[in-house]
């Protein structure tokens, strides 16, 4: 009796197993192509014309040399085929933006005030990619990087982490400007960005938090630029481009490429510039 009650109790488990896997819905792994979405190519550069950064490229871009190196950055970008171009211009700016843009298209000497990579790069990419509109996305907070830097000095370790990066910065901006282009758009160069502005958060006083505090503004910057972003209109058919300093690059590729809305391209494929200059 015993035995035939075990059996039957099998059966029944078996059965409820059965009914359970057959109402349970098949769960498969999404693919990529099911996520894909607007492509972005987050091309980061040197401004030009020289910034705030605490170090700054500073290029002649009249210079027969560097016109040449650019000729070759902005054929690369537009094999990307643009629809929509995004530049570190604050939001409010646009509308002068696209009025100077339409008239670079007849007038090559129409200019704007901001870093010289709006003018050489982004309109010229713009032009021509048959590229409708340029918006600003960029929106300005001051940070006290330079507080930061002297409390990493008063500890030895700190100290020496810093120093490393800004004589890697100083080297990179004595690169060929083409070199300098390569370098920061790869994925390590701003990854190794984001780590040391990572760093420079960890820096403070006795039970005091002024790295996190200070870098927490530079992070509300780019989620700010990243909100200006996601408010541009776009379709499944449009190819965004983002021209701005590479450290912003740096954030735009965590933020873009956890985003179901975009697909964040390898900035690296549109750096394959011939070596010599």
């Amino acid at each position: 009796m015993k035995t035939c009650f075990i059996s039957v109790l099998t059966l029944l488990v078996l059965s409820c197993n059965s009914e359970i896997k057959k109402d349970t819905p098949k769960q498969s792994p999404i693919k990529a192509t099911e996520t894909s979405g607007i492509p972005v190519l987050n091309f980061g550069t040197i401004h030009l014309s020289g910034s705030t950064d605490a170090y700054a490229s500073i290029t002649d871009v009249n210079n027969p040399q560097s016109k040449a190196a650019i000729k070759k950055i902005v054929d690369e970008l537009v094999a990307f085929k643009p629809t929509i171009i995004c530049v570190e211009i604050p939001p409010e700016s646009t509308e002068f933006m696209n009025e100077t843009y339409q008239n670079y298209k007849t007038d090559r000497t129409s200019r704007i005030n901001y870093s010289e990579e709006v003018n050489v790069i982004a309109m010229e990419v713009a032009r021509l990619s048959g590229t409708k509109t340029i918006y600003g996305i960029d929106n300005p907070i001051g940070f006290d990087y330079p507080s930061l830097i002297q409390i990493a000095n008063q500890n030895a370790e700190d100290s020496l982490q810093v120093q490393q990066t800004m004589t890697y910065y100083e080297q990179l901006n004595e690169k060929p400007l083409l070199e300098q282009f390569e370098e920061i758009n790869t994925k390590a160069a701003k990854m190794a960005t984001f780590d040391f502005y990572n760093v420079l958060a960890t820096m403070h006083t006795p039970d005091q938090f002024e790295g996190a505090d200070v870098i927490a503004e530079f992070y509300k910057r780019n989620l700010r630029m990243y909100t200006n972003f996601s408010d541009i209109p776009v379709t499944k058919a449009d190819r965004v481009l983002i021209v701005m300093g590479a450290t912003h690059t740096a954030y735009f590729d965590i933020f873009i490429a956890n985003s179901s809305k975009y697909t964040l391209e390898n900035a690296s494929d549109y750096t394959q510039y011939a070596s010599e200059q």
